[in-house]
């Protein structure tokens, strides 16, 4: 099989090693890949927002499956083009990623559905939304939402008025161009915050989906949850006290609805749907959708998936999904985001890194390579990723290989999956307060 794979951070990393371990193995293209990638396959010099050079490449060397890894592409219409010229596309059409690419569409939809969700207005006048914030009776934070893609940065949990006022005529002041002059505002939720990936074989005629272990993702940057927020910082899965009737109360009150309403809608989901939940005092209420696999939670699911990923791909490219288990090896997953100095402001590059020999997997999301040696090329540089049979045993693991792998000047956090181990060791589930 001929597989390209669009994108070249951890998770297209995380994908591609997956791929490639298939029997018998794929032949692998990157759009455009990187050092690491290129080791498993051909990099191609172009990236996956230029659709017309990929789809002419497409079009020449006609591919088995095209692999959408990231969201830009997928808004760009990517998707649609290389499927009008027949080729099989594991990643949504330009209708459906408006469900990512705009946060107001995604509200309309979830409350056209019954999705729960946050209360929210949505403005594109700003007079209009001053008032609102002015008179907001929701409870604070208030978070504001650019309504288009900011480079994961156009989300703002404001925590008085006046740091919403300033941060909502920044938005509408073009601070993200277009993305940010239509603005959504939403009331705060508290609970525990979970991700949840669901394969989607979606069209008129059917509305047949996988779930995936939930994950959690930890997004700030220093341990417990302080300072800025980034990327991710390292995530694990499953969630141990996670139990049946939970995971059937996700796909009831969050799944379901959303592939009945792309039903309903004509919206044909070809890919993955990632969700962002909150899972509240009242239960599981959808923070957003993403249209494409989440970094760093794609690094934990291709270890906890036990499928042949091209195989599995192809038949929700091709509207063939026949399942709605997945096979999943036994354990759990953590992977560790090492992170350069300075990040997640701005992340210090070509810094030598020092790879002494981990018995862990290592993801690379942000390196080059210059002769022998790997150096820094990013904000999140490397994901180390290990399995246990416990969440305890596989963050253990993690613990005895980060001294391994290092450099000056090195982020890291050593806590990730421990609250979730210390709330599961107490007897706590996620009914429980989440402190």
């Amino acid at each position: 099989m001929k597989i390209l794979l669009v994108g070249s951070g951890g998770r297209e990393h995380a994908l591609a090693l997956k791929l490639k371990a298939a029997q018998p193995s794929p032949e692998l293209y990157f759009a455009p890949g990187s050092d690491a990638m290129g080791e498993l396959g051909e990099c191609l010099p172009m990236g996956g927002e230029a659709v017309d050079e990929v789809t002419a490449w497409c079009v020449d060397h006609r591919p088995d499956l095209v692999v959408v890894g990231p969201e830009a592409p997928l808004v760009a219409g990517l998707g649609d083009a290389l499927r009008a010229q027949g080729i099989a596309v594991f990643g949504h059409g330009a209708a459906t990623a408006r469900l990512e690419g705009s946060k107001a569409f995604a509200k309309a939809f979830m409350v056209r559905h019954g999705i729960p969700c946050a209360a929210s207005e949505t403005f594109t006048d700003l007079q209009a939304a001053e008032k609102a914030i002015q008179t907001w009776s929701h409870g604070f934070p208030i978070v504001l939402k650019a309504d288009g893609l900011a480079a994961g940065k156009g989300v703002v949990l404001a925590s008085s008025r006046e740091e919403a006022l300033d941060t909502l005529r920044a938005f509408m002041g073009g601070q993200f161009g277009e993305a940010s002059r239509t603005v959504v505002l939403e009331a705060p939720l508290v609970g525990m915050e979970l991700s949840l990936h669901v394969l989607v074989d979606v069209d008129q005629e059917h509305g047949r989906y996988a779930m995936l272990p939930p994950c959690q993702d930890h997004k700030r940057i220093f341990e417990e949850d302080r300072g800025p927020n980034t990327g991710g910082m390292g995530a694990f899965g499953p969630i141990p006290f996670l139990r049946p009737q939970d995971l059937e109360r996700l796909r009831v009150d969050l799944v379901e609805p959303t592939v009945r309403g792309c039903q309903q809608d004509g919206l044909v989901a070809r890919g993955v749907f990632f969700l962002g939940v909150m899972w509240t005092a009242q239960g599981p209420k959808l923070l957003e959708y993403n249209v494409r696999f989440g970094d760093p939670e794609t690094q934990v699911l291709m270890q906890l998936l036990d499928e042949d990923l091209p195989r599995l791909l192809l038949e929700v490219a091709t509207g063939r999904l026949d399942r709605a288990t997945l096979r999943l090896r036994e354990g759990c997953a953590v992977t560790t985001v090492l992170a350069a100095e300075g990040y997640p402001e701005t992340a210090k590059k070509g810094v030598p890194i020092f790879l002494g020999g981990p018995d862990v997997l290592v993801i690379h999301a942000g390196t080059r390579r210059e002769g022998d040696q790997w150096v820094t090329n990013g904000g999140r540089v490397l994901n180390l990723v290990a399995m246990g049979d416990t969440l305890e045993n596989a963050r253990a693991r993690i613990a005895r290989n980060l001294d391994h792998v290092s450099w000056p000047g090195r982020q890291v956090r050593r806590d990730i999956g421990l609250k979730a181990l210390r709330h599961a060791q107490a007897g706590k589930g996620v009914q429980d307060p989440w402190t």
